[in-house]
């Protein structure tokens, strides 16, 4: 397939080419390390309670505040006046709405798919809705549970093939996995993908049959592929709509890092309203089981829910939304 990069990758505004690298991630495009490579081929045999203690001790120099992706701001701003990227916010989001809440979840055990329940009692309970990625050739799905999301009002989406890390490995390998990808979209009713642990290649995933993909993120130095997009906002690639998740990750607050608060996330939650950013959140019901993760997870939907003008939204609708700004004419 041959991809324009030109055209189709672009926001509701025309946007030099140079804010542009920033979205598409092409100056540098995200690839594995052969160590990391390795790693993934030996993944399977390693305990996962060994996993945690190695990824607790990958030593990640950053700086105090490495989740506020201020960057693009700032480029932006040296193109436009004020009032222009003003306006640009200001159009966002559907009328006096300061930003948009997409809660997703990724499903990668079968214990954490069993766990759905109780996470959805608790959403529920805030009369919120959201995203269930699940994984469709590692454990046995039970339709039952997927019955109980569909109902709940919220949507199921696909979690790459099977986990192992080895989807980017090779064009060779993507190109073998990409039915059965594309059957699972078709089973589930999906129009969402996620790769698993944000690999990524925005050109091979052409290929698949979805509406939007969630596999960027905004900034997480914590990510054995690197990159980033510093979007806090959707933007077009290709065919698709791209989310990027703009909040930490429960595994690096969690696991990694060893947080025991909700405050990285509560900061970030201000920046990203004060930006009328998205706030994509990624977490998984492996670790909401664990210990306290869930009484804290409830404890940031109950902060989130004491911000005004939020738009509670499932994210193939806010890619619905997007992707209508996308086909109309800008002013």
């Amino acid at each position: 397939m041959n991809i324009n990069f030109n055209d189709p990758f672009k926001l509701i505004d025309p946007l030099p080419s140079s804010i542009k690298a920033f979205f598409l991630e092409e100056n540098n495009p995200p690839k594995l390390s052969s160590i990391k490579k390795l790693y993934y081929y030996l993944r399977p045999y390693i305990p996962l309670v060994a996993r945690h203690f190695l990824q607790s001790l990958r030593n990640v120099k950053v700086e105090e505040r490495w989740y506020i992706s201020s960057e693009l701001i700032q480029e932006y701003l040296k193109y436009c006046n004020q009032d222009k990227f003003t306006e640009f916010q200001n159009n966002c989001w559907p009328e006096n709405i300061k930003s948009a809440l997409v809660l997703t979840h990724d499903v990668e055990t079968h214990e954490g798919l069993k766990f759905i329940p109780k996470v959805l009692e608790l959403e529920i309970e805030n009369r919120i809705k959201s995203s269930w990625n699940i994984v469709p050739y590692l454990y046995p799905i039970d339709n039952g549970i997927i019955k109980l999301i569909q109902d709940s009002g919220g949507e199921i989406g696909i979690h790459g093939y099977n986990h192992d890390g080895k989807l980017y490995f090779s064009k060779k390998i993507f190109d073998k996995r990409k039915y059965n990808i594309n059957e699972a979209i078709k089973k589930y009713n999906a129009v969402g993908f996620r790769s698993p642990l944000a690999h990524r290649n925005l050109l091979w995933q052409q290929e698949l049959n979805i509406e939007y993909d969630a596999s960027c993120f905004d900034i997480d130095p914590f990510q054995s592929m690197p990159g980033g997009t510093n979007s806090i906002w959707p933007f077009q690639v290709g065919k698709f709509i791209e989310l990027p998740y703009t909040l930490p990750q429960d595994h690096v607050l969690w696991i990694q890092l060893k947080e025991k608060t909700n405050r990285i996330w509560e900061e970030k939650i201000k920046w990203l309203y004060r930006n009328r950013g998205m706030m994509l959140l990624i977490t998984h019901p492996d670790y909401l089981m664990l210990g306290n993760n869930l009484n804290k997870y409830k404890e940031l939907l109950n902060y989130i829910s004491s911000f005004t003008k939020i738009w509670f939204v499932l994210p193939k609708d806010v890619a619905k939304f997007w992707r209508g700004k996308n086909e109309s004419p800008v002013s």
